[in-house]
């Protein structure tokens, strides 16, 4: 497993859950697994592409280019704030995500 969401304790909370659940598939759990990684994947691609983006606007003194990017981070930040429920022959599971 990657080391960034290794430490993000909150992904190895809703792995732990999606690894106990009861009366489950192997290829339930195994596509919960698939979902989950794939949207805490997305969402610290783009937290990093958007830092990257808020730093280089930094470097070049680019205010508008800031502002614009400072502006993508909130909404990134907002969209996740109540995190994503992602489901599964009928298992749901809500991933939460640190800001």
């Amino acid at each position: 497993m990657n080391h960034q969401f290794a430490m993000d304790k909150n992904v190895l909370k809703q792995l732990h859950v999606i690894k106990n659940l009861q009366n489950r598939s192997e290829t339930t759990v195994q596509s919960l697994y698939a979902q989950a990684i794939l949207e805490y994947s997305l969402y610290h691609y783009k937290k990093n592409k958007i830092n990257q983006l808020i730093e280089q606007a930094l470097i070049n003194y680019d205010k508008e280019q800031f502002m614009n990017a400072t502006n993508d981070y909130l909404v990134h930040l907002h969209e996740h704030k109540n995190g994503k429920i992602i489901s599964e022959n009928g298992y749901e599971l809500l991933l939460t995500f640190e800001e």
